[in-house]
């Protein structure tokens, strides 16, 4: 979704603002500070002291890591089997014993991470493990579930706008539970096709293409869960 400078900026008083690419405005704060913004998030903050403060605001997508390396200087985002890692050194970006493990407020300052924390990415690594179980207990199923009046209620039913409630209010407990249950059901499925872009989703669901099935289910509860896809 394309946005104006308009909507991107509602809200946040800057002394002077421009679009730089696309979705994405570099404002300056009342207080002088320099901001990248991506869409309405704040992707990078440049303090007056110097340095950047990284901040993903749980959309770690592939324009988030695009827009972080683009724009500033002091450091290099690197994606790494579902994780994020930052390297603040060309030699460490080849080096994976030099990454450091990503958080939104990772600060780097003269090729030096100030406030780094070891076990930053603990807990991501604990949902892809989760949902890793969740495909595989896809991928074991001899019959698919088909949606129904029984499956969760949130998935099932739709807003006006007809999105899934579960997509509407961005509740994240209720697919961390169907992750840890291994609830697999029909109307989760359908939103996860749906939110990867099939135009059809019932064809690729009734055809039981479960490589497209499971590719689709994996990246939207990465997506939903703030986790890189």
């Amino acid at each position: 979704m394309k946005r104006s400078k308009a909507e991107i900026m509602e809200g946040v008083e800057c002394k002077e603002s421009k679009i730089i690419d696309s979705n994405t405005v570099k404002y300056v704060r009342p207080d002088g500070v320099t901001v990248i913004r991506l869409h309405r998030t704040d992707i990078l903050t440049f303090p007056k002291r110097g340095g950047v403060i990284f901040n993903s605001g749980g959309w770690k997508t592939k324009i988030t890591k695009e827009r972080m390396n683009s724009y500033q200087h002091e450091a290099q985002i690197i994606q790494d089997k579902g994780l994020w890692y930052i390297s603040s050194t060309y030699h460490a970006a080849w080096n994976k014993d030099e990454w450091t493990p990503f958080f939104d407020g990772i600060k780097v300052k003269d090729a030096r991470i100030v406030n780094p924390k070891k076990t930053a990415n603990n807990k991501d690594k604990k949902l892809l493990k989760l949902i890793s179980g969740y495909c595989k207990e896809i991928r074991n199923m001899e019959e698919l579930p088909v949606p129904s009046p029984g499956d969760c209620w949130f998935c099932s039913m739709r807003s006006q706008d007809g999105k899934s409630m579960g997509d509407s209010f961005n509740d994240k407990d209720h697919l961390l539970n169907h992750l840890k249950e291994k609830y697999v059901h029909g109307s989760l499925i359908v939103n996860a096709l749906e939110w990867a872009g099939y135009d059809n989703p019932s064809i690729i669901f009734h055809m039981k293409l479960k490589d497209s099935i499971i590719f689709a289910v994996r990246r939207y509860f990465k997506a939903k869960l703030g986790l890189a896809y």
